[in-house]
């Protein structure tokens, strides 16, 4: 019944940020687009040596995902007195002197040694930066800014001497980069798929719309029709747009009826009835409450998780019933919604397939079920497990699935594709990479995807994920379609995605009434100050270095700012939440309402977790980690500690 996955990866940030320069050590730049100034040296290219035996130097090929300009040159650890190294080699044709950050690119497999120990040659002086590979999945990461002259021998060199048990770690030799200073003739400008919040009301211009902008799935924890009411209605107020999902819980069936035991202390049992009063009701209340124009696909799910409690007439005999419920709700909508709304809302199936839960027999049966009784699509938003990877391509997947099963499950007319990207590694896309490139080749066609589902809010409901599995969407998003653009073969347009939540409500009323425009009130933010605090948006910066909660934009002297609240961490340590604490990003906003400058990021001066800001007066916020509350100062950019 857990709704959350907590697996071996690495912290990996995948929101875009511009290249500056700067020589801090060890920043990884996955986030960062390189400037077309940037002198780029692979591991194909003539600037690239080799040393050492042959027979110890491999080569690994796959897509530009994984590996910079689609292969990478990798060999295995010495303990000590190198044997094996190779250089990167800045052309000739380089402006010199001048000092350039230099980046390495370190790929998604074949580098797993923790000491990495890059020396750099500039003018025939050696200074040595060590960094861990085993962090980094596809990323540049910044070996520091250097100093480098004329007339002299200028390159980067790694050996294979890590000090680490003899061949236990594998070393990537893939791309370098020598990056100058930015100038005036480069101006810092985020890319086009910077993500903005999405922000209602206020003075002056707005500022642009959300790109990539998610929405907001839920499980379940209740089925009082009014918290689903307000549940829809806050999603309409948010604007949110795209397909999201209801998790409902577990396939149960008890006293002749089918349904779910659904997310709440004891697991109580609701039968398909109730299912689809409250799915009705949040559907109301996002008709009720969004634009007129707003398009939203809803998927009323449940999952294929069997348990210890063998249910056998939960496979095809659910799926049957999931399905009579569905297209009941669906004739529902086409008989009631106002005129317009049809058009604008889908009703969809969900299932939470996941190959550890149960067997293929069982979890197809299902499916079929399901079939056999709508022509409505479900929504299948779950995993891959042991799918195969470019690290790994001929493994199987978990618990006697076939790559065959897992494709039947998702590619069928009736499937759409919406897996879940929760590891930072990147992994998860990289499996459904693998299986999109398996339809492509035995199928015809590739999976259909929806979108993708992610946990970032469930992880901080929960307290954390333990930085393994908490991806952003954007994030994810960013990687599965990365993933499935580095090859022609799979490339397509992701739709957005969609972050699961544990929150039915967040102190919404649940008492009855009729009253629509009573319910409408306890959904809609208090305006403060010019603007609004705008709850589960990002800003455009790497979770490495931030992780937000909410925000407020307002106005400071001349300028309008945007401040997000949340988690300050140091990229320095990894971005590791256990040297991190509550703080703010500051960032200044243009005229046209784009991100003038680069975020001033503050931590609060007292140990303190993820802070949210609860209230502003004027330029002057009030935000709370839930246990002692702080004033900041927008305009000094100064704290002030209350009392709790």
């Amino acid at each position: 019944m857990q709704g959350m996955h907590y697996l071996r990866a690495a912290l990996v940030p995948a929101l875009i940020l511009v290249l500056l320069f700067t020589s801090t050590p060890e920043r990884s730049s996955a986030q960062v687009t390189l400037p077309p100034s940037a002198i780029i040296v692979d591991d194909t290219d003539a600037g690239f040596a080799k040393f050492g035996p042959a027979a110890s130097w491999f080569t690994a090929t796959g897509t530009s995902f994984n590996y910079y300009g689609g292969s990478t040159t990798w060999t295995t650890n010495v303990t000590t007195d190198t044997i094996n190294y190779a250089r990167w080699l800045l052309p000739l044709t380089a402006t010199l002197p001048l000092t350039y950050e230099v980046f390495a690119f370190v790929p998604r497999y074949n580098s797993g040694t923790i000491n990495a120990q890059y020396q750099i040659v500039t003018g025939g002086v050696t200074q040595t930066r060590a960094i861990s590979q085993s962090k980094y999945y596809a990323e540049w990461v910044s070996l520091g800014a250097y100093s480098f002259t004329a007339g002299a021998p200028n390159y980067v060199q790694l050996g294979d001497s890590t000090g680490e048990a003899l061949n236990s770690r594998r070393i990537a030799f893939d791309a370098l980069a020598f990056v100058p200073p930015v100038t005036a003739t480069q101006p810092i400008t985020l890319p086009a798929r910077a993500h903005l919040p999405i922000m209602i009301g206020g003075g002056g211009s707005p500022p642009p719309p959300a790109v990539v902008a998610s929405t907001t799935s839920r499980y379940i924890g209740t089925m009082n029709p009014d918290t689903h009411f307000a549940m829809g209605c806050a999603t309409g107020r948010a604007n949110e747009q795209g397909t999201l999902i209801l998790a409902f819980g577990q396939p149960w069936a008890q006293d002749g009826q089918f349904g779910v035991i659904y997310y709440q202390a004891g697991f109580p049992f609701a039968p398909a009835s109730a299912i689809a009063e409250a799915s009705k009701a949040f559907v109301r209340g996002y008709w009720e409450c969004a634009p007129a124009s707003a398009k939203l696909n809803v998927a009323i799910g449940t999952n294929n998780y069997r348990g210890a409690t063998l249910q056998p007439d939960t496979s095809f005999a659910h799926g049957q019933a999931w399905g009579q419920m569905v297209n009941q709700v669906h004739t529902w909508l086409q008989d009631t919604a106002p005129p317009g709304v049809k058009d604008r809302i889908a009703l969809f199936g969900g299932n939470d397939i996941e190959m550890s839960w149960n067997t293929p027999a069982l979890t197809k049966a299902w499916v079929n079920g399901y079939a056999s009784a709508t022509a409505r699509p479900f929504v299948n938003f779950g995993t891959c497990d042991g799918c195969p990877t470019t690290g790994n391509p001929t493994q199987s997947p978990n618990n006697g699935w076939s790559v065959e099963d897992v494709w039947q499950v998702n590619g069928p007319s009736n499937a759409i594709a919406f897996p879940e990207i929760y590891l930072r590694s990147g992994v998860n896309a990289d499996q459904w990479y693998r299986m999109s490139l398996y339809a492509a080749q035995n199928k015809g066609a590739t999976p259909a995807f929806g979108g993708l589902l992610t946990q970032w809010q469930a992880c901080q409901d929960k307290g954390s994920c333990g930085g393994l599995t908490d991806n952003t969407p954007q994030q994810g998003w960013a990687q599965l379609q990365a993933a499935l653009n580095a090859d022609p073969r799979t490339a397509m347009p992701l739709p957005p995605p969609s972050d699961i939540t544990w929150q039915n409500g967040g102190g919404l009323t649940t008492e009855n009434t009729e009253d629509t425009e009573v319910r409408k009130a306890n959904v809609v933010s208090v305006a403060q100050g010019e603007w609004e605090i705008v709850e589960s948006v990002l800003p455009p910066i790497s979770a490495m270095q931030f992780v937000a909660q909410n925000a407020w934009r307002g106005r400071v002297g001349e300028r309008e700012v945007i401040v997000f609240a949340g988690l300050v961490r140091d990229p320095a340590m990894g971005g590791d939440d256990t040297t991190s604490r509550g703080g703010v990003a500051v960032f200044h906003v243009d005229k046209a309402g784009n991100y003038a400058s680069l975020p001033e990021v503050s931590a609060a001066p007292i140990a303190a977790q993820a802070l949210r800001i609860l209230s502003a007066d004027g330029a002057i916020l009030t935000a709370t980690d839930g246990a002692v509350t702080m004033a900041f100062d927008s305009v000094s950019q100064q704290w002030q500690v209350n009392d709790p």
